[in-house]
């Protein structure tokens, strides 16, 4: 039964390249929303600080041929899923260890600006959790980098940061 549910939720995650067809499940297969509405999202005006396309680069991973860079629009959760998250992550790139549109970071607000609660989700793995928090980055643009070094999975760092991409 488990292997039907998988090569199921493969074939649907295979399908769902159609733009408004969302999936959520409890499964382990990743949630898929539309990644181009996440993007253009992430984009607009009178977004919140959080809010953005940010690029994050995975050092750490308990399956470590994983580990790559990837991009990741950060929108307000108005997809129906994760339905405690105030924002989620959401992949805007294919690459090894995500796929397009896969929600791969959930982000709920704490009682101080800038700073969340954060599940980031990976394969095989609830997630790696603990608090995010929003800062200036090398270049000392404002709340461009979001720090992830007290989100962990079993005492380890996943992702250092993620940085907002320019012009995103």
């Amino acid at each position: 039964m488990a292997l039907f549910r998988r090569i199921l939720a493969c074939l649907v995650t295979a399908a769902i390249m159609t733009p408004q067809i969302v999936l959520a499940c409890d499964c382990e297969e990743p949630v898929i929303v539309n990644a181009m509405e996440a993007y253009e999202q992430s984009r607009r005006e009178g977004r919140d600080d959080v809010e953005g396309f940010w690029g994050i680069y995975l050092d750490w991973i308990p399956q470590s041929d994983i580990s790559r860079r990837y991009r990741m629009a950060i929108v307000r959760n108005s997809f129906d899923v994760y339905p405690d998250a105030d924002y989620i992550g959401v992949a805007t790139c294919d690459s090894p260890g995500c796929v397009r549109g896969e929600v791969k970071l959930l982000l709920t607000r704490t009682d101080v600006a800038g700073e969340f609660e954060a599940t980031l989700l990976v394969t095989d793995v609830d997630g790696a959790k603990g608090r995010a928090f929003l800062i200036d980055d090398d270049e000392g643009r404002e709340r461009s980098a979001l720090d992830l070094r007290g989100v962990t999975y079993e005492g380890n760092v996943m992702a250092k940061w993620m940085l907002r991409i320019r012009g995103g």
